[in-house]
Order: C-alpha cells, then structure tokens, then sequence
C-alpha cells in the first residue's frame, strides 16, 4: 500500500446530534417540541478502502454521512480527518462556529458527497452547472474536467437541460458525477444504488472499483447485495458504532459467507438482547 494512503483516516471521538422536530396538533400549530436521535457518542475510526455502512432504519447512517461531509454541525465531540501526512482537518461545533473559509469549506473540498436523495432544483443546464461547481472547487480546467465527466457518466446528451428537469437516472447519475470533480481522497455514498438506471448502475461499480485504493469510500446502504463490495462492514444501532471489522472475517461466521446472512443474524441477535432486557 502506498505510504499516503496508510496515513489517510477518519476518526470519530464521542460524536453526539440530536434533532429537534415538532409534534403538529390537529390545527397543525406546534406545541412541543420533541427530540430525535441522529447519533450516540460515536466513536470509531476508519481508514484507506471501502466501509459499507449498516443498520436499520433511524439507526444513524444518513446522519454520520451528513456529518462526516460537513453537512451537519456535531452537537458534542469532534470529527478528525487524517488526508496525508501534512494534511489534518476538524469538523467540530467550535470550529462551525469560526465560520471561516479554512473549516467547513476547505473541508468540502477534500470530501465527495451523495446524497440519498438524487434530485436538484437548480435551474441551470446540466452542463453549466457541472462547470460552476468545477470552478468553485479551484479546478484548474474546470471546462476540460466537466467535458471527461458527461462522457464518462453518459450525460452529454443532456448537457442543454435543466437539471430540475432531468429523468431520475439521469440525475441520478449527474448528482454522482458531481461528487467526483474534485477527485475526493474521501468518497461518502449514502444509499448510492437508489435512483440509478441500469448504466448508472454499471459506472458507478466500475468508479469504485477505480477508486477502492485511491482513498476512503463510505457506503451507507440497505441493499445488502451491494454491501459485498466492501472491505470493511460498519454496524450502526441507536446512534452508535455496534461493530466494525474486516467484512471477510466477520462473515467468515455465517455458513454462506454473506453480509446478507451476517447482518440477519446481528439483527436476530439484538432482538433477543432487546427481550432479555
């Protein structure tokens, strides 16, 4: 493995967020307000390859994704990201609060972010849109840049379209594509599968296995199938960090040796804890 990419890592230290929501009376005026947990003093680390992300619905995953992409302003505790030797960034409530072109944005920049929903109101052409987000990231060719990613995702055809306008696959593909111009060493996927056509599909399988050494690739995802993919499986319960190993020793337990089979067993498993409690 290349010196670099053993020092590039992210860790987690006793991260907290919780969400305030509204409960609505009949005459929808809120009245109260009620707390939701997003995430439960996380804290892990992971490093160089790709992590699968699991765990049930309100288990977290969306939540860390957002964080880690700075998306997010952690309630308590800190997020490091290790990118190279000389490079060291925080992602903090304190360092949000600087509001300084050195935290959050300079941070994005190193980060590459999909999100689970793949739509965009923007009402620019595909195209003119690639290029400003090329531009915002200081590439030093942003037109040469946008020109290699419609061709590589499949979208010059579109290039003269809204991008409110684009058929889901489509924009699918464009919100994925997006994520890359700035080449991330850090790669956050959450539900990625979702949305994408059968090309979309294809590329986005051959993107991760270009990029599987080039840095760390987050997937939080429920297709389990998809999961296999993985170097490393990361189980979320209520917020926390329930398990985190190497995906071929941990399925190495289950009889097919599947993350679809190990993870049906951790969920049985912590059913039963549930009960015995």
């Amino acid at each position: 493995m290349d010196e670099r990419m053993s020092l590039l890592y992210i860790e987690w230290s006793h991260v907290n967020k919780r969400f305030q929501d509204s409960a609505m009376d009949p005459s929808h005026r809120p009245y109260r307000m009620d707390s939701r947990l997003g995430l439960l003093d996380f804290t892990t680390t992971v490093r160089n390859g790709i992590t699968a992300v699991l765990g049930p619905q309100g288990s977290g995953k969306t939540t860390l994704l957002r964080m880690t992409a700075g998306a997010l302003v952690p309630d308590d505790g800190r997020i490091t990201y290790h990118i190279g030797q000389k490079e060291v960034r925080v992602w903090s409530r304190s360092v949000a609060a600087m509001g300084t072109e050195s935290s959050a944005a300079t941070l994005r920049k190193r980060i590459g972010y999909v999100p689970s929903k793949k739509r965009s109101r923007r009402e620019w052409t595909l195209e003119e849109s690639l290029y400003d987000i090329a531009e915002a990231c200081g590439h030093p060719r942003p037109k040469v840049k946008v020109s290699k990613l419609m061709a590589k995702w499949g979208l010059a055809a579109h290039r003269n379209q809204l991008v409110k306008d684009l058929p889901e696959g489509v924009s699918a593909r464009y919100i994925v594509s997006q994520s890359l111009i700035a080449d991330p060493p850090i790669w956050l996927l959450d539900e990625p599968t979702v949305g994408l056509d059968e090309l979309g599909l294809t590329l986005l399988n051959a993107e991760i296995a270009e990029r599987r050494h080039k840095g760390i690739i987050l997937i939080a995802t429920s297709n389990l199938s998809f999961a296999e993919v993985a170097d490393y499986l990361l189980l979320m319960e209520g917020g926390a960090c329930r398990r985190l190993g190497q995906r071929r020793l941990l399925t190495a337990g289950v009889p097919d040796g599947k993350v679809s089979s190990w993870y049906n067993s951790m969920q049985t498993f912590a059913q039963v804890r549930t009960r015995l409690k």
